[in-house]
């Protein structure tokens, strides 16, 4: 079928009155069978990327009508079914957050029957969907067989005219204004991790003597560093000040304080022979830029955050050309490109080793003063987004890619809308002001979360693709990831995995305690404490199942030829731990999963297959040699194998073979992955506990019940808006992780196919 009459068809679908994306489709007809999403039980155990999701949500949304190929790591059944798509972020969240507030997320546990790791961009995870080129995947040649000009016709000629639409006129409207209007907010600097006074990770850092009074007269001054690896990660080896007169203030090279692992010559231009007679340090350099900027200057940069972090230098008023240069989808333009395509100017020339930081400096500076001095609306008019597109390299199929002679590649969101189906965004209005606003067919700005599922409860049933984002936690949460709480998130999570025993014998070692309890799982750690007259052992595993089944199986054991008591810590992290248990044993996600310790590899199957057909077996962390004992996740395709297997009394090499329900997420290498020995902890725990802000500080209990209940809240509002999502609806909801100095932690990917099974 033509391209153009698929088009065609799929328009007169979206424009027909009563149209809520899937009724009067003509798909729907062909079949009843509701979309089902299949992962393999060893996927499930992988992490989801954002290439991973978008591939998902482009097949799902335009599949089998342009003969798109399934993603590589699902399988999408009745894809033709497929009424509508919903992605909903949960903006701050992280995994740790989902199970550290397991028994507040009860609603998002039911819905959604597939939970995987996700790693999320360094940019906007809605704004990385919506701007993905469909010449990254495969077999899409029938959408892009549709030529330059006939894709320009069906996605409007009004946008030649009407620029209300552009990112640029959404942010700071079509009239010129003074500078004032373009500096970065406070809440958008925090967002894109500019360095803030009192922020974790910051408390070296020095301020300029900005004093906060800033007019449209004051001075702009253009900044750029360049920057080097070192064993304490990265740090300043150069750094560029031109004033507004395009005068080089300050172009000085510097040695970092620690040894170097990486020069980025081919960026930097700096080599070990450069730095080599260099005295200058930080400080010095530190010194000279608060002694050149008045208290009323604006720095201007581009993705300026990061070389006022290689500075450590706090500064209140910036401008940022990565911003006000906003491209389509919330995506960041090259100021290599910038340059060329704005200043016609040619920077970062190929042949040069590494980038010259005043050049750039400049750069970024005469960007600021033209944006400033022309306005948005003819920035807009610049069409900057096909510009970009015209200058990219054709790739051809040799490497994977489409040979498009001559036809440019589209982003989701404009495929979206050259086959007529319709596209809303609903967030909340501060988000719109700020970074990564997706640019939709149209945009719900509202007020509150309640809002937001106020309006998200009927926009989503007259549109195909809806993308959804709750912000309210946003920064409760990252407060509650500053480096202590941090620390305290995941001591709990680990308190979860500790069982202490005793009273042990005088001549009991680490060793032997280590030996007695990995039967029931990998061991983490043995510490040993000695009492008045006995010693105890605190025992750390690494998984849920071992000190469950330590507890279970253990607890009266004789050891060195003394009975031993086994029981968990009683601490007010643990008060809930029964119920918490209670409630992962019934989670969907382990339905019909046997946890098997220390068993052989080769005999895993032919020993567990005796009970019933097996679905697939995974072997936590890194396999080592086949003939070594291990861990194992079991599925089977029925309730009835795993009931066979507890029942069965299973023996090996004379003693019961140790096994329960799986009970820690597979996805997971451990419960508490991010946890380092504990040993560590221990070590901190008391002084931890007894200074102000510790675990049994009354006024941090507070806000920790306080969490809970704004957890229970979001909760309820997410299992409201999946169901108000039209039947057969692809829901996507992630909570994106997080990445800073601090901390690097996995976000949580969680997808549902709504069936009339969830009302």
């Amino acid at each position: 079928m033509a391209v153009a009459n698929v088009l065609e068809r799929k328009r007169k679908s979206a424009e027909s009155p009563t149209h809520n994306g899937c009724a009067k489709n003509p798909r729907k007809s062909q079949t009843k069978s509701v979309p089902r999403l299949k992962l393999t039980f060893r996927d499930l155990h992988g992490t989801i990327t954002q290439q991973n999701l978008n591939e998902l949500l482009l097949f799902a949304s335009l599949g089998k009508t342009y003969s798109l190929k399934q993603p590589d790591w699902c399988r999408l059944h009745h894809q033709k079914n497929v009424c509508a798509v919903n992605v909903t972020v949960l903006e701050g969240l992280t995994q740790l957050h989902f199970y550290r507030y397991y028994l507040q997320f009860k609603n998002l546990r039911k819905l959604y029957n597939i939970r995987c790791s996700f790693i999320s961009p360094a940019g906007n995870v809605l704004s990385e969907i919506l701007s993905t080129e469909l010449c990254n995947f495969k077999n899409t040649s029938s959408v892009l067989s549709i030529s330059s000009s006939e894709l320009e016709k069906t996605l409007g000629s009004k946008e030649n005219e009407d620029l209300s639409w552009h990112p640029v006129i959404r942010k700071y409207v079509s009239e010129s204004q003074g500078l004032t209007a373009y500096l970065l907010s406070p809440d958008e600097m925090s967002r894109m991790s500019f360095p803030q006074k009192d922020a974790p990770g910051c408390e070296s850092f020095l301020c300029t003597q900005s004093d906060g009074h800033v007019t449209d007269g004051s001075p702009l001054f253009g900044l750029d560093c360049e920057m080097c690896v070192t064993v304490c990660g990265t740090e300043l080896t150069r750094v560029s000040l031109v004033d507004s007169s395009g005068h080089c203030l300050l172009d000085e090279l510097v040695k970092p304080e620690n040894r170097i692992l990486n020069y980025l010559t081919r960026y930097s231009g700096i080599t070990k022979a450069m730095l080599k007679p260099v005295s200058t340090r930080l400080s010095d350099v530190q010194a000279k830029v608060i002694q050149a900027l008045p208290h009323d200057a604006v720095l201007v940069g581009h993705s300026l955050e990061n070389d006022l972090r290689a500075l450590k230098l706090i500064h209140q008023h910036v401008i940022d050309t990565s911003v006000l240069y906003h491209r389509k989808f919330g995506q960041k333009f090259k100021l290599k490109f910038l340059a060329e395509a704005v200043l016609n100017r040619q920077i970062q020339q190929e042949g040069r080793q590494g980038h010259d930081p005043t050049e750039d400096a400049l750069a970024a500076l005469d960007l600021a003063q033209h944006f400033i001095g022309v306005g948005p609306q003819k920035v807009a008019a610049l069409d900057l987004d096909a510009e970009w597109k015209r200058r990219q390299p054709k790739k051809n199929s040799a490497n994977g890619a489409l040979a498009n002679k001559g036809v440019d590649s589209i982003s989701f969101g404009d495929a979206l809308k050259a086959a007529g189906l319709s596209a809303v965004h609903l967030g909340e209005v501060a988000e719109s002001k700020g970074l990564g606003v997706p640019v939709m067919q149209s945009r719900v700005q509202c007020n509150s979360d309640r809002e937001v599922l106020s309006a998200s409860r009927s926009e989503t049933q007259g549109h195909f693709f809806s993308t959804v984002r709750f912000s309210s936690l946003a920064e409760r949460a990252r407060v509650g990831l500053q480096e202590k709480r941090l620390a305290d998130h995941l001591h709990r999570m680990a308190e979860m995995c500790m069982i202490y025993a005793g009273p042990l014998p005088r001549d009991c070692t680490v060793q032997s305690v280590q030996r007695l309890f990995r039967r029931c799982g990998p061991v983490r750690s043995v510490t040993l404490q000695e009492g008045m007259q006995s010693i105890h052992a605190m025992v750390e595993f690494e998984m849920l199942e071992g000190a469950y089944l330590a507890v279970k199986s253990l607890n009266g054991h004789e050891l060195h030829g003394r009975p031993i008591r086994v029981q968990r810590p009683v601490k007010e992290s643990t008060l809930d731990l029964e119920v918490a248990l209670g409630e992962l044993e019934a989670d969907a996600l382990f339905s019909n999963v046997l946890y098997v310790a220390r068993v052989t590899e080769p005999l895993l199957c032919p020993t567990f297959s005796q009970f019933g057909q097996i679905e697939g077996v995974v072997l936590p962390g890194r396999s080592p040699p086949a003939n070594r004992r291990k861990d194992a996740f079991i599925k089977f395709e029925s309730s009835e194998g795993i009931q066979a297997a507890l029942s069965s009394g299973l023996q090996a090499k004379g003693r019961e073979v140790m096994m329960c329900r799986a009970l820690t997420p597979w996805h997971l290498p451990s419960w508490a992955g991010h946890v380092q020995q504990s040993s560590e902890h221990q070590s901190t725990t008391e002084e931890t506990s007894a200074t102000p802000g510790g675990r049994d500080d009354p006024d941090q209990q507070a806000e920790e019940c306080e969490m809970k209940s704004l957890i229970r809240k979001l909760d309820r509002k997410v299992a409201k808006l999946f169901q108000a999502l039209p039947d057969k609806t692809l829901s996507v909801l992630l909570l994106p992780g997080l990445r800073s100095t601090s901390a690097d932690l996995q976000g949580l990917c969680l997808i549902s196919v709504k069936s009339d099974s969830h009302l």
